[in-house]
């Protein structure tokens, strides 16, 4: 990347950094008068040279635009905060150890595709920076990019940053406006506080792996769902960590978990579960709390599954006259009928459905305005045009694999994102970049390779 003349960057700055809504006016006295201060509130505006990659267009808009993020995350639940983080506007700069990167550059799509989807899905558009911080050189540089650093993501083992000499206190004296966000599997305090684990030991321990399933067969979810509540939860935290920030000026550390968003995404479940009593069985999903709405469930169809998830607003009969059933619309239940009678009217639908195909149950809900859906395979999903249109995936060129399907943000501005990013950086792309904004010179980055700093 060219930077932009160092002159253009110092007469352009304070007005980019007022155009990126970064920065505020302080009023205050002065004798009789009342003067008006330009005050930046992004480490950016402080860190010239990342300014200039916002004058060249460099992805640099979004609602978070101007906000500099240091990663020091691996797999899936760091990361997918920090990518969420990007696709807003963030500029994140991941630092890896160059003989020990992150785990997840590792995990091939296949035993015969060796491209690394887990990767890439939640990388793409970061700045890579190769960097031994065990060495003194490297921590020099770690100390420096604090600050100029906005906001710290850590999910390592716990406690790995307090023990290299990068815990909270030790990072606050560096920059009080600095914004530390952990992540852990456990949380912070209790018993299993500093016990390692991941995705599914938060679905084991927080109920979701006997949740799921069958009432006969416990199993795991299909997704990284632990994972990816934990990253969306950091991801909140931190944004209003930094708005708190806007308000007193202060950093603050947060703290979340894998097994705190479990026990937030089941919150209705664990709700069920805690006024019913500890008799409260284990659901073949048929969610019983919501019953006495509906017969709520993924039936077989002949050609595949649909999921029906209540009536809508269709009257009872309407619904069961639709599918032959008289008897039972003429004899509309009440609550407590519906909750006993709940397994009987499921048993009569998973018959009924049985006998003709998605599509064609498709026409008769619809006619009928009940709530359902086709179950998906990942085919149908990446190539589903209620996705596509959403902007939920998108096709980009890798200049290693080919054409591939990227993730796109899942949220939408009316005033505009950044353009996603159509790739995840390789290992140690930008340190050189990262080194020569921070103020090193071409001799002093060849001596730290010929260290093995970088």
């Amino acid at each position: 990347m060219t930077s932009a003349p160092m002159s253009a960057i110092n007469a352009a700055a304070e007005g980019a950094a007022k155009k990126l809504a970064t920065s505020t006016t302080r009023r205050f006295s002065s004798g009789n008068a009342i003067v008006e201060e330009f005050v930046p509130q992004s480490c950016l505006f402080r860190h010239r040279i990342a300014i200039s990659r916002y004058l060249e267009g460099n992805s640099m808009d979004g609602p978070l635009a101007g906000i500099r993020v240091l990663e020091f995350t691996q797999l899936i639940m760091g990361p997918q905060c920090c990518q969420l983080l990007r696709d807003l506007g963030c500029e994140i700069i991941k630092i890896e150890n160059p003989k020990s990167p992150d785990n997840s550059r590792h995990i091939p799509a296949s035993e015969s595709n060796p491209a690394v989807p887990v990767f890439h899905a939640n990388n793409r558009g970061k700045r890579s920076l190769a960097l031994d911080f065990s060495k003194p050189e490297g921590m020099a540089i770690v100390r420096k990019l604090i600050q100029e650093t906005d906001v710290l993501v850590g999910t390592l083992s716990p406690g790995a940053l307090d023990r290299a000499g990068l815990g909270y206190e030790a990072c606050r004296e560096l920059n009080s406006r600095l914004i530390y966000a952990l992540g852990t599997t456990y949380g912070p305090e209790g018993p299993e506080s500093q016990k390692p684990g991941n995705d599914m030991m938060a679905q084991a321990f927080g109920g979701l792996a006997w949740n799921t399933g069958t009432p006969e067969i416990t199993t795991g979810a299909g997704a990284l769902v632990a994972d990816t509540m934990g990253g969306m939860t950091l991801f909140g935290s931190i944004v209003s960590a930094l708005f708190s920030r806007e308000r007193s000026g202060e950093g603050q550390m947060v703290e979340t978990s894998l097994l705190g968003g479990q026990i937030w995404a089941q919150s209705s479940e664990l709700m069920a579960h805690t006024l019913s009593g500890s008799d409260h069985p284990k659901i073949d999903r048929t969610y019983p709390w919501l019953s006495s709405i509906s017969p709520i469930s993924v039936y077989r169809t002949s050609d595949g599954y649909i999921a029906l998830s209540g009536f809508g607003r269709a009257p009872w009969d309407q619904f069961w006259r639709a599918f032959g059933c008289d008897e039972i619309a003429d004899n509309i239940p009440n609550r407590t009928e519906r909750i006993t009678k709940n397994a009987e009217f499921s048993e009569v639908i998973a018959e009924k459905f049985m006998s003709k195909t998605t599509s064609e149950l498709g026409e008769i809900l619809d006619s009928v305005s009940a709530i359902w859906a086709p179950v998906n395979d990942y085919d149908a999903v990446v190539t589903s045009e209620q996705v596509l249109s959403s902007g939920y995936l998108r096709e980009t060129s890798h200049p290693i694999y080919g054409q591939i399907t990227s993730m796109g943000a899942p949220v939408r501005y009316s005033e505009g994102l950044p353009d996603p990013a159509d790739r995840a950086p390789e290992l140690g792309e930008h340190s050189e970049e990262v080194l020569l904004e921070l103020g090193y010179d071409w001799d002093q980055i060849e001596l730290l390779k010929e260290q093995s700093v970088i």
